[in-house]
């Protein structure tokens, strides 16, 4: 979700980037409508598309002198900006919840604002998640398990072989006994660990395969499949949900990569790929407390969020009609100007400040 799109030579996985933002367009709609009811999966996605680009870009410098300080760098350099920017919104957002959701209290918000600024789970167990400022942070907080990880195996296939081989039956058990995608709540946070591990070692496994030449050449136009193939298959269920989810997760992401690595170059479809997946991240970030401040002050049809918060239908934070556009409509441009706007002020100029810097 967080890595920049990896190059070979000069031609840059441009698939990789319209896929990210087409996915976090997707989790947005998801979080803010009843459309694609599964989209959760873009998460795991996300963790795929990281190890493929990781492994891409660090599977030999990591190997070399410096490599692993060059790596925390890059990836603090990456990750950290954008993060606390969406963090800052994120406590606006929620701050005017205190007193509405159980456990969620003065000194809930203050002990989360200092784990929040670390990256690390908040010690109280509500319904906002292991990251309460902003939701979907929670898989930051894996993203950068799986980084550490990384940091010590490198892009080892052996590793690699071991940890998929290790995470999937451990992610299978872990669906099961909690009965929904684990990770984001203390009452799941353990099955979170080998959900991260399988999607993001299935990413460098993909990547020993394509160094090795296991490749399929396609024209650019078939982007537009994929991306069509990703939306269908968010967009509802054939099986039981947890057997349809583990098909995306094993089969289905791991096929839309291969197809999209092989794409051939289109200028124009590469440009505005690029500028998708620039967005993605803050998109991803910047998208629940755009939608909590929307739904506080009865912007759209916000029962959903409502209920997702154990508010009911109440009037709290302004009146919700159930005759309003869907909170989507509001919360999709809204959004995307948002991420534009931090991907231009704070993404990029943050990433470069730190990269000058450089105190590790």
């Amino acid at each position: 979700m967080t890595s920049d799109v990896a190059a070979e030579g000069k031609h840059r996985f441009w698939m990789l980037d319209l896929l990210r933002g087409a996915s976090a367009i997707l989790v947005l709609v998801y979080h803010s409508s009843n459309a694609f009811p599964v989209a959760y999966a873009a998460v795991d996605l996300f963790f795929m598309l990281s190890g493929f680009v990781l492994a891409e870009r660090y599977a030999e410098s990591l190997l070399q002198a410096g490599g692993r300080r060059d790596f925390i760098n890059h990836r603090i350099a990456r990750l950290y900006p954008v993060y606390f920017a969406c963090t800052l919104l994120g406590a606006v957002s929620v701050f005017p919840l205190i007193g509405h959701l159980e456990n969620w209290s003065i000194n809930t918000f203050a002990v989360s604002s200092v784990t929040s600024l670390l990256m690390l789970p908040a010690p109280s167990d509500t319904v906002l998640g292991i990251l309460p400022l902003n939701g979907p942070a929670w898989s930051l907080f894996f993203e950068v398990v799986a980084n550490v990880v990384f940091l010590v195996t490198a892009a080892r296939l052996r590793v690699a072989v071991f940890i998929v081989a290790l995470s999937a039956p451990a992610f299978v058990l872990a669906l099961w006994h909690f009965r929904y995608p684990p990770g984001s709540v203390w009452g799941d946070i353990l099955g979170g660990f080998p959900r991260v591990l399988v999607s993001f070692y299935g990413g460098v496994l993909i990547s020993h395969l394509w160094r090795r030449g296991f490749r399929i050449r396609l024209a650019a136009s078939a982007s537009l499949i994929l991306v069509a193939a990703l939306t269908a298959l968010y967009s509802g269920f054939i099986l039981t949900e947890r057997k349809y989810y583990l098909l995306l997760v094993f089969i289905a992401h791991p096929m839309i990569i291969w197809f999209g690595l092989g794409l051939a170059r289109n200028a124009r479809l590469g440009r505005f790929a690029t500028w998708m997946g620039e967005i993605s991240y803050p998109l991803y970030l910047a998208h629940v407390p755009l939608l909590i401040l929307l739904a506080t002050f009865g912007v759209g049809d916000c029962f959903a969020l409502r209920n997702y918060l154990g508010l009911g239908n109440t009037s709290w934070g302004g009146e919700c009609s159930r005759d309003a556009l869907s909170l989507a409509v509001f919360l999709l441009p809204l959004s995307l100007l948002a991420a534009h706007l931090i991907a231009i002020w704070i993404q990029s100029p943050g990433r470069r400040f730190w990269l000058r810097w450089r105190p590790i």
